[in-house]
């Protein structure tokens, strides 16, 4: 009789373990499950969340920033896309505003893109500069490399887009004038005090500041 008891309470002691074996094999088995998801998932972000360049292109860009100034790139020295030296003969836009397929393809109305480099005054400095500098520091035709690193300017905190300008048809530095204003803004006492070279015969008034000063190259020794 009292094997017979203890047989039965055995019974129920094993209807009572097997529940909770399972369901424990089933927690362990679904958190397994769901770390592997997660683990699937931020490995797949990190392929997918880098910007890659676009097929199209400009023309894949200029179907929202279609304004005036982005539209003459074309007629630009660096919209030239007959000449390999050009950004537009290499990635068209991307190749200076960096890939922009992350871009396009979340605008979702204009909101929520990421953002690309800009040029705009405030903005990284450095970046700017690495990314003129990668195609300005070698030689290109008849335009010489420069050593823009390590330069006055540089060294300053000067970026490019702070006397040049690239969404326009003529560039402004190759006028006297606008030359001089842009340079004034920061060496206006250096211009007003200038020597003149009088005694030399010079028309000062006619040179330009690049006729003399070389900005974008490092300070020659003496």
């Amino acid at each position: 009789m009292l094997k017979l008891i203890e047989q039965v309470k055995a019974r129920r002691r094993h209807k009572m373990v097997w529940p909770v074996c399972v369901s424990v094999l089933l927690v362990l088995t679904f958190g397994s499950f769901m770390s592997a998801s997660v683990e699937a998932q931020e490995k797949n972000k990190s392929v997918t969340s880098k910007a890659q360049y676009t097929a199209e292109g400009a023309k894949r860009c200029l179907y929202c920033h279609a304004g005036e100034r982005m539209t003459l790139m074309s007629k630009t020295a660096h919209g030239n896309q007959e000449n390999p030296n050009a950004p537009y003969a290499k990635h068209g836009c991307e190749s200076c505003h960096g890939p922009g397929s992350l871009h396009v393809s979340r605008a979702r109305g204009g909101r929520g893109f990421p953002a690309l480099a800009s040029f705009s005054q405030g903005n990284s400095v450095k970046q700017e500069a690495e990314t003129c500098v990668s195609c300005h520091n070698k030689d290109m035709g008849k335009l010489k490399g420069m050593q823009w690193t390590g330069s006055v300017h540089a060294t300053m905190g000067m970026s490019c887009v702070g006397c040049h300008k690239v969404h326009v048809l003529e560039n402004p530095l190759q006028e006297h004038k606008n030359e001089l204003e842009i340079c004034k803004q920061c060496h206006g006492k250096q211009i007003t005090n200038h020597r003149r070279f009088e005694k030399m015969s010079i028309d000062f008034n006619k040179l330009s500041c690049h006729d003399c000063h070389d900005v974008h190259q490092l300070i020659r020794k003496q």
